[in-house]
């Protein structure tokens, strides 16, 4: 298996937030299950975030799913430590983080529920 590349990184080896130049404390990605014809990858989309910037990447993929994909799709946050993450990915390492938040991306939030 070829190592991922990974997104934003900084000369000293730490992945940054997709938003600015801080370190990621954060991933948030897009996954469909297995047997789904968007599992191609398995992963969709992913996005690394530090904690300013966590919900604001969150939304954008979760806007992103839901505007382009069928349903079925999860995202997913993992905390992750953005200094090791560049050398798990050389190593081939999957799963660099530990996944604290799973919900489905074509569920509206409970606040437009609430709302009609």
């Amino acid at each position: 298996m070829s190592a991922a590349p990974v997104p934003n990184v900084t000369p000293g080896g730490a992945a940054t937030c997709s938003e600015c130049s801080r370190a990621a404390f954060f991933q948030a990605r897009v996954e469909w299950p297995p047997g789904c014809e968007h599992n191609r990858e398995h992963t969709g989309r992913r996005a690394n975030a530090c904690a300013s910037h966590l919900v604001e990447v969150i939304q954008l993929l979760r806007t992103w799913a839901r505007g382009s994909h069928p349903a079925g799709g999860w995202l997913t946050v993992l905390a992750i430590d953005p200094y090791a993450l560049p050398r798990l990915a050389a190593l081939g390492i999957p799963e660099p983080g530990f996944a604290f938040y799973t919900a489905p991306v074509t569920q509206p939030p409970v606040a437009s529920q609430l709302s009609r």
